[in-house]
């Protein structure tokens, strides 16, 4: 009798044990509702628009074209002289002649390589082709990081969630090195992403960036991404002084040559 009484009572605390910490922690994380695991490349690239009408050159008249009068920079009074200073320096640089750096947010979301996506729980990772880039979403944080702890960085620090099918995701902390689309910027910048799948191998990326202290208004960029499971990340680093240059009609070969 003493001895099932004995186990009797074991039986209950382990019961209670397990029902404590199945409250305190779910043993699975909840499951996503759209799947973003995979390799996934920007389709809005002039190769891909190319590679889909079965093409390697652009035509004659692509090449005469003349781009569209662009608008008056959606900057304030402050930022619009620093932008016409950014337009002075670069006249004085030859095609190619930047030196390598990383592209930072939004542009590293709209480059031309491919980036893989890892979902793991309580984050999403983007690893990206050009310069092996890494970007962290956090889904298991409502709030960014404390200002003391925000180092200002190129992809700044985000935090997602989900709306329906649509990631969402919000991104604060930059430094100020990357421009957005040729436009300085503070480090007040946010960033809104709006991952919303198209198909079960398509999704569109509304991008709206604002900035209190730069911007007049918001700028809104959008992409989409076709997902590539034959693909594989490769190894890039643009360090290495690598070049898609210009033949002599101004066409470009598409492929990395080494610089002379």
């Amino acid at each position: 009798m003493a001895n099932r009484g004995i186990a009797c009572a074991a039986t209950v605390l382990l019961a209670v044990a397990g029902n404590a910490l199945s409250a305190a922690t779910p043993l699975r994380p909840s499951r996503a509702p759209f799947d973003l695991s995979g390799v996934w490349m920007n389709d809005n690239t002039l190769d891909e628009r190319m590679k889909r009408e079965g093409r390697m050159r652009q035509t004659a008249e692509e090449l005469r074209a003349v781009p569209a009068a662009p608008e008056a920079p959606p900057l304030t009074p402050q930022y619009l002289e620093i932008h016409k200073r950014m337009q002075l320096e670069a006249q004085k640089l030859a095609e190619g002649a930047a030196g390598c750096e990383w592209p930072g947010m939004p542009t590293i979301m709209t480059y031309p390589y491919p980036f893989e996506v890892l979902s793991t729980p309580g984050r999403i990772t983007f690893l990206f082709e050009a310069e092996s880039q890494v970007r962290r979403i956090f889904l298991n944080r409502k709030q960014h990081l404390d200002p003391e702890d925000l180092d200002p960085s190129y992809n700044g620090d985000s935090i997602g969630r989900w709306e329906g099918r649509t990631l969402v995701i919000d991104t604060i902390g930059f430094n100020t090195r990357k421009p957005v689309r040729g436009l300085p910027h503070s480090e007040q910048m946010r960033i809104v992403e709006r991952l919303t799948p198209i198909d079960a191998n398509t999704i569109r990326n509304e991008m709206t960036i604002t900035d209190p202290e730069a911007f007049t208004k918001p700028v809104v960029i959008n992409v989409q991404y076709s997902r590539r499971p034959d693909w594989r990340i490769r190894e890039y680093s643009c360090a290495e002084n690598n070049r898609d240059a210009p033949d002599a009609s101004g066409q470009r070969s598409g492929a990395v040559v080494p610089a002379r």
